[in-house]
């Protein structure tokens, strides 16, 4: 844990851990969406039946999520960052002049979690990053590696619970992904954006990244004869979040330059834990705490059914104090 020194330090008040949050942010809507999720990082240690455990799980992103908002609401204000009006997304797309600067972030999300959410932040908040938004698909294609995964229909919901209400007009989740792997559902929103200009940014985790490079030439036929089709002023991208330190993916990146793409690789490692470590480790404080979600996870919580991952993660060894009975 880093100290309280600047903003999105940690410090301890009793037992609690705390991040230090801006009175205000400059952009009005990076600071509504802060004020919003702020309340939920407030109400946790009031729950009655969080440990310490829990909430240093929690800070620990708090910290993560808190730096990258301080970065997008720098970008805002120097309208590096527009922020959209995404009432009736999609039924209805308002863009400045018809140009959408947008990304998309497509994965299975088995489920959606915080180390997804730092990634989107923090890519908004890198001088890299060309878009206004981000917009969160799960797939909803069969897999043969992944024969258990949660229907699509749960997991899109579990995607809503954590977004809809607060991170807009940054980031909103979009069901368009039933029954489609990346391929068709960027095929699909293409098609959303006829007469207009779509400059798409394909964000990934550095773990999909050969997969990404060895279809990148179909994906482009497809992608190029849907935009042409549908009257769209077509333009594609990559950024990528590099998950580990280990890897390499030089000849990825190569492979995909070399066909017109450019691609961009962040260097800082997001080494957060994985959603199937909640899957497998019950390491359930991986997901937002939302009011909508904790209805659903309080009985987890309330009966010790969680697995604080930060004890092995971020050094603080083992801890107590979570409620009994």
């Amino acid at each position: 844990m880093e100290d309280d020194r600047g903003v999105g330090g940690t410090r301890k008040q009793g037992q609690v851990i705390t991040c230090q949050w801006p009175s205000k942010f400059s952009n009005p809507k990076v600071d509504l969406l802060a004020r919003r999720l702020r309340k939920v990082f407030l109400s946790l240690p009031h729950l009655g039946y969080l440990g310490q455990s829990e909430l240093y799980d929690y800070a620990y992103y708090e910290r993560i999520i808190l730096k990258a908002l301080v970065g997008i609401d720098m970008k805002a204000s120097r309208g590096l960052i527009t922020p959209l009006d995404t009432r009736d997304y999609p039924k209805i797309v308002r863009y400045p002049n018809g140009v959408a600067r947008v990304a998309l972030y497509i994965g299975t999300f088995d489920p959606f979690q915080l180390t997804h959410l730092a990634i989107v932040l923090r890519m908004l908040a890198s001088p890299q990053c060309q878009s206004d938004i981000v917009i969160v698909v799960p797939e909803g294609s069969a897999d043969a590696r992944k024969p258990q995964k949660t229907d699509y229909p749960f997991r899109f919901q579990i995607v809503k619970m954590q977004l809809a209400g607060i991170f807009d007009p940054f980031v909103i989740p979009l069901d368009i992904g039933a029954g489609a792997d990346t391929i068709e559902i960027v095929r699909r929103f293409i098609a959303l954006h006829t007469g207009m200009k779509l400059e798409l940014t394909h964000l990934l985790g550095s773990d999909a990244l050969p997969m990404a490079s060895s279809y990148i030439e179909q994906d482009l036929q497809v992608w190029g004869k849907e935009a042409q089709q549908s009257g769209v002023d077509f333009s594609h991208s990559m950024y990528v979040a590099r998950r580990e330190k280990s890897g390499v993916l030089r000849p990825c990146l190569e492979h995909i330059r070399k066909q017109g793409v450019p691609v961009y690789l962040d260097p800082c490692v997001i080494g957060t834990p994985s959603s199937t470590e909640f899957r497998r480790d019950r390491a359930i404080t991986l997901v937002l705490p939302t009011e909508d979600i904790r209805d659903k996870l309080e009985v987890l919580f309330r009966y010790n059914m969680n697995q604080p991952w930060s004890a092995n993660r971020i050094g603080q060894g083992q801890r107590s104090g979570k409620p009994s009975g």
